[in-house]
């Protein structure tokens, strides 16, 4: 053995004399005992709090991903739930950009009228009277002009019809319709949102009112029965009045001719 591991054998053995010794005194074990339940205590509450700051970081990873994820369809949603939010604290506008550029050329039939309202209010098409389902509004030059949405909403049709020309119909709340005839140039399709004021397509011309020349033939239905616009303009749609059943069964639609029973031949 060298000096070296003599010297090392030597504190070894001091070593073990002192821990003898110590070990002797009365509160050593107890000591030790204290000092390794310590040890243990700590290492079970650091694992434990590691795998609760593991959980929440999991949670919040998890959470951002499923927000990641649905964002798109979150903000469709957000889109898509907007338009009737905002149309319940709309009011009917003219379905114009600019109402002192139009004239109301043609009104709607109310039974409680006078007679000569009444005739000013009757659509002649092949030597027969219709009754006007709504308003009639062209310029005052004759001119095409944008058509708007009055009222936020969805369109559920958009088509050319042979007698009434192109044609828009608008959804609302409350089995509410908003109808838009004698257009040209419509830019909305069915299925599509739109807001109030957005312009779906031009002032036209049709067969069905061809004495109204270039205008929009525009009409507000609730259960399909057709009410006067002009007695619910800057109004919400709560202020339409409740549907008869029967009145909505005997209700021609908005591009549906009647009989020539039903009309005043001329």
């Amino acid at each position: 053995m060298n000096n070296h591991e003599e010297k090392q054998a030597s504190k070894w053995g001091q070593t073990q004399a002192k821990i003898k010794r110590l070990m002797k005194k009365r509160w050593a074990v107890p000591a030790l005992y204290l000092a390794l339940a310590a040890m243990v205590l700590t290492t079970y509450m650091w694992i434990s709090g590691s795998g609760e700051e593991v959980t929440e970081d999991q949670r919040d990873s998890e959470f951002d991903i499923n927000q990641s994820e649905n964002l798109e369809d979150g903000v469709a949603m957000e889109d898509e739930e907007a338009v009737p939010a905002a149309a319940v604290n709309e009011v009917f506008q003219m379905p114009v950009l600019d109402e002192n550029e139009v004239d109301v050329v043609g009104t709607f039939f109310d039974h409680q009228s006078s007679v000569t309202d009444q005739e000013s209010a009757l659509v002649r098409y092949e030597n027969y009277y219709y009754q006007s389902k709504g308003v009639d509004l062209s310029s005052a030059e004759g001119e095409s002009f944008d058509v708007t949405a009055a009222l936020s909403g969805t369109v559920v049709k958009a088509e050319e019809d042979a007698l009434f020309g192109e044609v828009v119909h608008i959804e609302h709340d409350e089995d509410i319709v908003t109808v838009y005839q004698s257009l040209e140039g419509v830019l909305v399709e069915p299925g599509q949102t739109v807001k109030q004021g957005d312009v779906i397509a031009r002032a036209g011309r049709n067969l069905y009112n061809s004495d109204a020349g270039v205008h929009v033939h525009f009409e507000i239905r609730k259960d399909g029965v057709a009410v006067n616009p002009l007695n619910y303009m800057d109004q919400p749609m709560a202020a339409l009045p409740d549907v008869d059943p029967v009145e909505a069964a005997d209700e021609r639609g908005a591009e549906e001719v009647p009989q020539p029973a039903d009309m005043l031949e001329e």
